[in-house]
């Protein structure tokens, strides 16, 4: 990967001729998106990336996922405000800081549905030997027994410390958007947030619960379908996006969660999504349809904790939005890339690769915004949208699938929210607008060196890095992890 700068005069865009609207020859598939082909020499290439000119607004020119289609040689503009102007082959790039990146893919940025941020700070070396039915088996269990430590931090201070660290690791991998980070407001948007650059865009919070039922304490799954006492304890606001834990197993007991929750919501006319959802089945697969519930599916964790996941061909075939989320380090995935990679797997080996790459791709994107009502808003890079996004080094990659299959910290190039950077190459720090408080980052992990903004003004990022309870091994994004514990047990 390059990265120049130069003066404005070379790097003005020329106008690029729509030369086909049909995938071959374009150099990059892409792997159930359709193609349009402005400029062929952006694929088949590294990612080499040249900065120009001044202005208010950017035009960002690459490899361009935008709206449903992919576009060779494609560009964006972004105004003063982080909202998408204009998008497709030929952008005006007046008062426009210009990043004109051959051989780079840019994406709407990943959204991550699912993540106890607090919990995510620590991996055990080995998956769990066992498996269980439901949840509350594991959880009565002290960590030797069940092989990982399922608890967040005591302290105070600590637990606030691991939380902007494993947001930081999201971030930096292309996650511009994540649920379940608490009050946290660091590095990306915390969907439970309202007001400020790194919140929901759309003023109502999206709520998670991981235990809708109230069994946290007592650990007793439901024996029966709810009664109406029961389904009275289950609280939500009607008017806000929903995301609560449901069928988190394999038993009867998982199965009447999800019937107890889907008749709780019955009337509820904003999103719902439902974690996990491993336990559907019968009937219930047309309720969730019916309902407009989409399902979090989160592949990595069920495999190691329950044996099996969600039955997403059974989802894609009654049209049940999916959308992909991490759960937690102890049994998830450090990042999404890792996450929709052990999908992939599953997908190849146990699905007939029933999902697409393009599939695949939604489910981090458009599918998890329109999850949590925020279509519109994030998701496509869509003119209007708000500008969050992520750049890829495609590697010469023949196609979106093998780019995603691929990519992690070191074919990430570049992160930004609401048109100003999170994370991107030291040599362009400012020269684009970026979040506050930035720092370079001293580890240079995988040999680059970034410059990583949106730091909590109270705790910079070399305080964040010395903190002690974290005991990843950032490192480890810098490829992407294994994915032998995909499969079926």
């Amino acid at each position: 990967m390059k990265y120049l700068l130069l003066p404005l005069a070379a790097a003005i865009l020329t106008g690029c001729a729509n030369l086909s609207t049909s995938q071959p020859g374009s150099r990059l598939d892409g792997s159930g998106y359709p193609v349009e082909v402005c400029a062929p020499r952006y694929a088949g290439v590294a990612a080499s990336c040249q900065l120009s000119g001044a202005g208010s607004k950017q035009v960002w020119r690459a490899n361009l996922i935008s709206d449903g289609k992919l576009y060779i040689g494609g560009a964006l503009r972004v105004g003063s405000d982080g909202k998408i102007e204009a998008t497709g082959c030929q952008v005006a790039n007046d008062d426009a800081v210009v990043v004109d990146c051959p051989g780079a893919l840019l994406s709407a940025g990943l959204i991550n549905l699912h993540e106890h941020i607090d919990y995510s700070y620590q991996q055990p070396p080995q998956p769990p030997k066992l498996t269980w039915q439901h949840r509350h088996e594991w959880r009565k269990l002290l960590p030797a027994e069940r092989g990982f430590e399922g608890d967040a931090p005591k302290d105070p201070q600590a637990r606030t410390e691991v939380s902007e660290r494993a947001m930081l690791r999201h971030a930096l991998s292309g996650t511009t958007a994540l649920a379940g980070a608490k009050d946290y407001r660091v590095f990306l948007r915390n969907l439970k947030l309202v007001d400020g650059q790194l919140a929901t865009p759309a003023g109502k919070p999206v709520t998670d619960n991981t235990f809708p039922l109230n069994d946290a304490r007592s650990m007793q799954w439901p024996l029966a379908p709810c009664t109406r006492e029961q389904l009275a304890q289950i609280k939500f606001d009607p008017a806000h996006p929903y995301v609560p834990h449901v069928g988190e197993g394999t038993n009867d007991g998982a199965r009447h969660e999800i019937d107890c929750v889907l008749d709780a919501i019955r009337d509820k006319a904003s999103p719902s999504a439902f974690i996990h959802a491993v336990a559907v089945a019968g009937p219930q697969l047309q309720r969730l349809a019916e309902q407009k519930v989409a399902v979090v599916a989160s592949p990595r964790s069920n495999f190691q904790l329950y044996g099996r996941t969600a039955p997403l061909a059974e989802f894609k075939q009654a049209g049940v939005n999916i959308a992909l989320g991490t759960d937690w380090s102890p049994s998830g995935s450090l990042t999404e890339l890792d996450e929709a990679r052990c999908l992939a797997r599953y997908n190849r080996d146990s699905l007939q690769s029933l999902f697409s790459g393009a599939d695949i791709h939604r489910m981090m994107t458009e599918n998890a915004a329109a999850a949590v009502g925020l279509q519109g808003q994030l998701g496509k890079l869509a003119v209007g949208e708000q500008a969050d996004f992520v750049l890829f080094d495609t590697e010469a990659r023949p196609s979106l699938g093998a780019v995603l299959e691929h990519s992690a910290l070191r074919q990430t190039l570049a992160v930004f929210i609401g048109g100003r950077a999170a994370s991107l190459p030291s040599s362009w720090a400012g020269k684009l607008p970026q979040l506050e408080h930035c720092m370079a980052d001293p580890r240079d992990l995988c040999g680059q060196q970034r410059t990583i903004c949106g730091a909590h003004p109270q705790r910079n990022l070399a305080q964040l890095l010395q903190q002690a309870t974290y005991t990843i091994d950032d490192a480890k994004i810098c490829q992407p992890q294994p994915t032998n514990d995909c499969v079926l047990r």
